[in-house]
Parts: structure tokens; C-alpha cells; sequence
């Protein structure tokens, strides 16, 4: 594993005074450790009601910004965890060396607290975004000249415009890069190689001013729909966000006032799996407009919050025993179902007014108690299949049907693992857990066909989703376990 390590100085804010120097690790995992010689006092001492010495408490200080300066370079260490200290007295505020683990570190900038409203800009790289742009910016001719081989190809590079979304205030755009062809000589290996390379960004500008913290949701919705769109988890390859420079944050030569974000991300690609993948996307650009997509992405996450981030952290994090993961997926369907369709009930209002007021005349008489018991267990909700049901009817019929075969027994199977793992019946713990992956699965698929069908994506994409080399795996596994079932 690769590692990448900054020397210098680091206090902190407040105390530069009691620096200590020391090194900044920075794994390639995300992980963000700081080994210091000497170190901070974070005891909290309280003084004896005698005046004679003082009491140290069993918690410390919190630590929540640590300051460093390597090489003219500024960092801000962000919630920050001292995890080893030692010392000939540490007690008395010796320390010897001292570890500490931060979340997320800045680096370019030295943020006094995390409130500080002086962001306005942030760039975002994402796992498979070029190739979900449909786009690029090399541009490949064959020869058609007399005398040539058809097979012989004219590469060069084009400049393409970004694509441009807005919502609420906020500007999103969509660019692409490139570097110039350029020769690389290997004179020994006799080989020579001409190369360039190509690549997708994310902007997100704000009308104004924000803190660090306010690019957090939108960066992370942005994710999630490249995870919705590829049906693979997709990792932050890069992020950085740009300041105002002011007379308190001037800049520096090296990064300008654009600050390079580290830390651990919720999903990342290891660097062995990071080559060339097979599977198709199951929607992109090619099928929306960048402009209509984003803006209807936002505020469709923003409505199904909690589900969409149930739905996707079994991408993100897809170890787990398979019943935990199926009960997360019939969670998030209940939670989206709830989010997308509030307004469904099984009777309309009048006749549910009706019907309560007839039962509620017919228990006058009885004691309070009952009147009570009657009043609350009468409600005009959908059942859990009900709801199932009525999400299966949002998306292509086709794509549907294709994907789940017979969608009432889909339903039941759901509903009843669901019912058997969240009151942990014995029926749920089955030796075979194959079928529970595929119901797990194939719900997995069909969220994602609602959320595409909510975004505006056509029948014809959902169908050509449903034939995406992982869903149409375990469509056709999960339809011969109900045949199975059937006979």
C-alpha cells in the first residue's frame, strides 16, 4: 500500500506557540494518521477545593482542528482523535510522542473553524463519470484517402463544451479534459508509445460564500447517482474546493486558493480492481439531458432521503450477513414507497370517514379505554405488500416483467422475509441463503427502475437496463426459484 508523508510543524489553533514537530501520513486507504515528537497536553485538570494541586479527569479535550505547516504548505486536520500518547510524565504535561488519527484533512488552507463561510467552489472526480458523460475528446477518423488502408485511423483531440445544470442557486457543470499527445521513448525496449489522457470533472459553484461542510450533501448525492447509474459502487477519485482569498486566507503560490480534501471516503476502489470493467451502465447521458437529470436527481434524493442512502449503502458496503442486507433492502423499498407515493391509501377520504365514523357510533357506549383503542388502531395506510405492489407498478411494465416475472409471489416472498427477519422468527435463518441474495437482488433492480422511472428515463432505457449483465443474472436465477416454487 502506497503512502504519502508531509514533515513540519502542527499545533493547535490558538496555541502556536506549543508546536510540535512531526509527520503527516496519508494511506492510500484514506487514512490519516499524525505521528508527533512531543505532543499536546489534553488532559483537563480541575483544581482541589484546598488549593493544594488538582484532580485530572478520566476524558480529555477535544481536539477538533489541528494546524500544520510542511514546506510552506498549510494543513487543517479535521475531528481530530489522539490515540496514543507517551511520555516520562505525561501527566504533568511531558510528552515524548504522540498519534493521532483525523478524519479529513485540507490542504492548502488553514481553517480557524469549521463555520467559516469562504468557500464558493468545488471540484469533484468520481469512478466511471467519463465514461458516463457518453462523451469525449478524442475524436477517431478512418482513413478514406486513395491508396490507404481503410484500417489506418487519425487520432486527434477536440475541445467540448461543459454541460450545464442548475438548482437552486447552485451551478453544476460537467467538463471534460485532456493532455497533448506526447511521445515516450523507450530506446533499450525498442518501443515508442504515443499517449494522452482524458478525464471528467464535476463543478459545483455556489452563489455565495459557504462553509466547508455545505458541499457535503450535494457531493454525496452526486455519487450515489453514478452509483444508481452504473449499478456498481462509484468511489471520490479526487475532491478539492476553492476559497475566497482575503486578507485572513491570502492564498499560496503552490495551490493558489484551491485546497486538495483527504480523508477516508465511504466507498473507494481498491487499486487492484481499478482496470477496465465490463458491465454496462444501466442509463447515462446518452439517454438524458445533463441539464433536466441533475436538477430532478437533487430534489428526488432530497424526498427520499433515508431511503435512497439505505438503498445505496448496500453498494457502498456489500459485506454483511444476507439477511441484515435483504432487511435494509425491504426497508429502503417501504421508506421510498412512503417518500414517492404518500398519498396512497387503500380507501379514499370519504369512505375512510365514513367507515370511522360508523365504528366510532358504534362503541359510544363503551369505557374510554375502548373508544381509544378503536380511534388509534384505525388507520388508512397501505399495507407492506400493498406498498410493494404499487412500487412495482411505477416503472416500464415490460422492464418489470422481464425483471421479476410474477410480481405478486415477488411481493409475498419480500413481505414475509421482511416480516420473519425484523421480528427474527427461525423461518429467516435458513441454511441456504442463495434465495434471500436473489430477492435481495432483484429488489435491489427494481428500486433502480423506480428512481429512473421518477428522473424521466424512457421505457426503452429501463428495458435495456433490465438486460445489464449482473441484473439479468439474478432476474433469471430468482424466476426459476419461483417456478421451483410453483410445481
Amino acid at each position: 500500500m502506497t503512502e504519502r508523508q508531509w514533515r513540519g510543524e502542527w499545533w493547535i489553533p490558538g496555541e502556536s506557540e506549543k508546536s510540535c514537530s512531526g509527520t503527516l501520513h496519508y494511506a492510500e486507504n484514506g487514512r490519516l494518521r499524525l505521528e508527533l515528537i512531543d505532543g499536546f497536553d489534553i488532559t483537563i485538570r480541575e483544581p482541589l477545593p484546598d488549593g493544594n494541586g488538582y484532580s485530572i479527569k478520566c476524558e480529555t479535550r477535544e481536539v477538533p482542528i489541528i494546524h500544520g505547516t510542511c514546506n510552506n504548505e498549510k494543513f487543517t486536520l479535521l475531528d481530530n482523535n489522539a490515540t496514543h500518547t507517551s511520555g516520562p510524565g505525561i501527566f504533568e504535561g511531558s510528552i515524548a510522542k504522540q498519534d493521532w488519527t483525523s478524519s479529513r484533512s485540507l490542504r492548502g488552507v488553514h481553517l480557524k473553524d469549521l463555520s467559516e463561510q469562504i468557500f464558493i467552489r468545488a471540484h469533484l472526480q468520481l469512478e466511471r463519470l467519463l465514461h458516463w458523460s457518453s462523451r469525449s475528446t478524442f475524436k477517431l477518423e478512418r482513413t478514406t484517402e486513395e491508396g490507404k488502408s481503410p484500417r489506418d485511423l487519425k487520432v486527434s483531440t477536440q475541445a467540448v463544451e461543459p454541460l450545464i445544470a442548475i438548482h437552486n442557486g447552485v451551478t453544476i457543470s460537467l467538463r471534460l479534459r485532456s493532455t497533448p499527445f506526447g511521445y515516450k521513448h523507450g530506446t533499450i525496449s525498442n518501443r515508442r508509445t504515443l499517449e494522452a489522457r482524458e478525464w471528467a470533472t464535476l463543478t459545483i459553484n455556489s452563489s455565495t460564500a459557504v462553509a466547508f461542510n455545505e458541499f457535503d450533501e450535494i457531493e454525496k448525492d452526486l455519487q450515489d447517482l453514478l452509483t444508481l447509474s452504473a449499478y456498481e459502487p462509484c468511489g471520490v477519485l479526487k475532491r478539492s474546493i476553492v476559497f475566497e482569498t482575503s486578507e485572513a486566507h491570502p492564498g499560496s503560490e503552490r495551490h493558489a486558493n484551491e485546497v486538495d480534501v483527504m480523508g477516508r471516503q465511504v466507498y473507494r476502489t481498491e487499486a487492484a480492481s481499478a482496470g477496465p470493467h465490463s458491465r454496462d451502465l444501466i442509463f447515462s447521458l446518452a439517454d438524458m439531458e445533463f441539464s433536466d437529470l441533475i436538477p430532478r436527481w437533487i430534489d428526488l434524493k432530497s424526498k427520499a432521503r433515508m431511503g435512497c442512502n439505505i438503498l445505496f449503502g448496500l453498494r457502498y458496503i456489500e459485506r454483511g450477513y444476507v439477511g441484515t442486507r435483504l432487511l435494509g433492502v425491504a426497508t429502503a423499498a417501504e421508506s421510498i414507497h412512503r417518500s414517492l407515493r404518500s398519498a396512497s391509501t387503500p380507501l379514499t377520504g370519504a369512505e375512510y370517514e365514513r367507515i370511522k365514523q360508523n365504528l366510532m357510533s358504534a362503541v359510544v357506549g363503551e369505557p374510554q379505554e375502548i373508544q381509544d383503542f378503536v380511534k388509534k388502531g384505525l388507520r388508512n395506510n397501505p399495507t407492506y405488500n400493498e406498498r410493494l405492489l404499487e412500487l412495482a407498478s411505477i416503472p416500464s411494465s415490460d422492464a418489470v416483467d422481464t425483471l421479476l416475472g410474477d410480481k405478486d409471489e415477488w411481493a409475498k416472498k419480500l413481505k414475509n422475509a421482511r416480516n420473519n427477519l425484523a421480528h427474527a422468527n427461525e423461518r429467516s435463518q435458513e441454511s441456504d441463503p442463495s434465495p434471500a441474495y436473489l430477492l435481495l437482488e432483484v429488489t435491489y433492480a427494481l428500486i433502480c427502475l423506480v428512481l429512473m422511472t421518477e428522473l424521466g428515463v424512457s421505457s426503452e432505457a429501463q428495458k435495456r437496463a433490465v438486460q445489464n449483465e449482473r441484473i439479468s443474472g439474478v432476474s433469471r436465477q430468482f424466476k426459476s426459484t419461483l417456478n421451483v416454487g410453483e410445481a
